[in-house]
């Protein structure tokens, strides 16, 4: 027979479950404009029926609270987080392909390019209307002085940029860092609480929160499993679960570890005008070690991170690479190692950095010097890399050891294929630019003499490391080029400027041929002729003119910004579209919860008068009846 006082209780476990629903809805009212919050929901089922078998079988007592949960969809989440890196990683690509633009871009510029050489033609064709005359010698250095001043800021403003996402890169890892080591400490606090039998939901959201923030930076992977007590099929769920987040096939944090990322500085460059100390990203090993690196340019990885090392370091997935053709160790050049390039390669592209690291058969080395031998041509068609060491396992640089056998035949590479025109390949147009253009207008200054009757010189050239000029044309036939030679390899975008010696004296301008000067016509303009239609010359680079080749610079530019533009809006759309459903399912909607507050006031208003009649029966059996 069920208990006199049954009704009571009944009536009072239908108030703690209305009451537990207020509450809950109340928080989530709370709680619906703060961002990454789920909204959570009671659970309930009937309590424990009693078994009044004599009479009429079972009798309900109630209901009974299981639980609160949170209204969350997993796998809207995977899918947000997906769409998220990807959008992140083209938005960075395009941000930072716009910021090159801008730097060449003429529009509304009177110190744009197209400007610039319109003055240089201008003043080209004032000197040939009087080329003895020195106001108009001045005017057309002047001219020229401000082109190579145009292509020299904006070498340095790309390479500010590389700068600049090089620190970027550094407080990103920095972010990843922190954000692994929040979720670390959230793992440890959720599974405190829910060994224990309860739901730790708000932690959760937290925890997932944080996981959003990390998946822009990077494509995350993430996997809960439930931990259980023993094993088989007499395992017992804990309550708990494993939450377990991977960067690529890699843990960066679970409820046992949470592993970091570290930035180091190059050593030597991969690109001729890379900065010092770009940065490479690495697993941490034990006690603050380096251990292994991370790619970011595996298939698998997206993210704002790896859209920034697509520019910072995008070659158009063409560096320098070949096949190894011989190997010697220890000669009188030290350790080399003879390279044919898988391409033709001429010296006006060539990127390669006067000292720096190659890799050998997939091994790392370092080199001090280059040297390169030229075919009939002026082809590059095959280079020595001098003086070859390896660091061994304490770190220090020694003199490197082949196995022949093994390597010769091998891919020799530097750096990564990176499928993004990023900065070392425009710096590499340029350089090809200020090369080309330098060598043809040399060519023809040289035949000529100046106004004293001396040997012409270089007018395009740049300073060495003691601030004098390069002699370019001289040795220019040199059946090779190294990396210490005076060739036009030493001209890039960052030094290219006019001979000092003609800018000092514009008598040394060189317009007339030596005949010319000797019969005292110093009005022959024979040198100068073909100057002003070299700057015409479809044949001087493949894309034609000195003005179509930056047309073709800006609008390789500007076709691969309209590309990320709409690769980013569109996966922006996809991301957006995915979060609007997650939060369809998760996100408070104060409507609804309005209507549930009354729901749950009417239930609790009426558990309420379940008990006051309770009670008004008990006071009649009780007090007035005496038993």
């Amino acid at each position: 027979m069920p208990s006199t006082f049954l009704g009571l209780n009944t009536g009072l476990s239908g108030l703690n479950y209305y009451q537990a629903n207020l509450n809950t809805t109340a928080h989530n009212i709370s709680n619906a404009d703060v961002k990454g919050y789920s909204r959570q929901q009671v659970l309930s089922q009937a309590a424990d029926a009693l078994r009044v078998n004599n009479s009429y079988g079972m009798m309900g007592t109630g209901v009974k609270a299981t639980g609160i949960t949170q209204l969350r969809n997993v796998y809207y989440d995977t899918k947000y987080h997906s769409a998220q890196s990807q959008y992140s990683e083209y938005a960075a690509v395009e941000e930072q392909l716009t910021q090159l633009q801008s730097y060449l871009n003429e529009m509304q510029s009177e110190t744009g390019y197209t400007k610039l050489l319109s003055k240089l033609s201008s003043a080209l064709q004032d000197l040939a209307s009087s080329p003895s005359d020195a106001t108009y010698r001045t005017q057309f250095i002047q001219a020229a002085q401000n082109f190579t001043d145009l292509i020299k800021e904006t070498g340095t403003n790309y390479r500010k940029t590389q700068q600049d996402i090089n620190n970027e890169v550094a407080i990103h890892v920095d972010t990843i860092n922190s954000i692994a080591s929040q979720i670390y400490t959230l793992n440890q606090q959720i599974m405190n609480i829910e060994t224990r039998s309860g739901n730790a939901n708000d932690l959760r959201d937290q925890r997932e929160v944080l996981v959003d923030q990390l998946s822009e930076l990077v494509n995350v992977t993430v996997t809960e499993t439930p931990i259980k007590y023993g094993f088989g099929e007499d395992a017992i769920e804990s309550g708990a679960s494993r939450y377990e987040v991977r960067i690529g096939n890699t843990v960066l944090v679970d409820e046992m570890e949470c592993k970091q990322l570290k930035v180091v500085a190059r050593q030597e460059k991969v690109n001729q005008n890379d900065i010092d100390g770009l940065y490479d990203v690495y697993w941490e090993g034990l006690n603050e070690t380096i251990g292994e690196k991370f790619n970011f340019n595996s298939e698998n990885v997206t993210g704002r991170i790896k859209g920034l090392l697509e520019v910072r370091d995008g070659n158009n997935f063409n560096p320098f690479a070949g096949t190894i053709t011989s190997m010697a160790t220890g000669t009188g050049n030290g350790s080399v190692v003879s390279v044919k390039p898988d391409k033709t390669m001429s010296i006006d592209k060539l990127n390669l950095p006067e000292s720096g690291t190659i890799t050998l058969n997939c091994k790392n080395y370092y080199y001090d010097s280059w040297e390169a031998t030229k075919d009939a041509n002026g082809n590059l068609t095959s280079f020595v890399f001098k003086n070859l060491t390896v660091e061994d396992e304490t770190g220090k640089r020694v003199p490197a050891t082949f196995d022949v056998a093994l390597d010769v035949g091998k891919e020799a590479i530097m750096g990564e294929r990176i499928d993004c025109k990023g900065i070392p390949y425009y710096m590499t147009e340029l350089n090809e630019f200020t090369r080309t253009l330098s060598k043809y207008m040399n060519d023809i200054f040289t035949t000529g003499v100046d106004a004293n009757g001396d040997p012409g010189m270089d007018f395009f050239t740049a300073p060495d490391i003691e601030g004098n000029d390069y002699v370019l044309t001289a040795n220019y036939n040199a059946a090779a080029v190294s990396s210490v030679d005076s060739s036009y390899y030493r001209i890039t975008a960052l030094n290219w400027g006019i001979n000092q010696d003609i800018v000092k004296d514009e008598g040394k301008l060189v317009v007339s041929y030596k005949e010319d000067i000797e019969q005292s016509n110093l009005d022959a303009k024979g040198v100068l002729e073909k100057v002003i239609a070299g700057m015409n010359d479809q044949s001087m680079f493949s894309q034609g003119t000195v003005a179509q080749f930056l047309q073709s610079v800006t609008t390789s530019q500007a076709v691969d910004i309209s590309k990320y533009e709409a690769f980013s809006k569109n996966m922006n759309e996809v991301a957006t579209v995915i979060d609007n459903q997650r939060k369809s399912v998760s996100s408070v909607d104060t409507n609804e919860e309005a209507t549930s507050l009354v729901v749950y006031q009417n239930g609790y208003n009426l558990a309420s008068k379940v008990i006051s009649v309770m009670n008004e029966v008990y006071d009649k059996l009780i007090n007035q009846t005496g038993v």
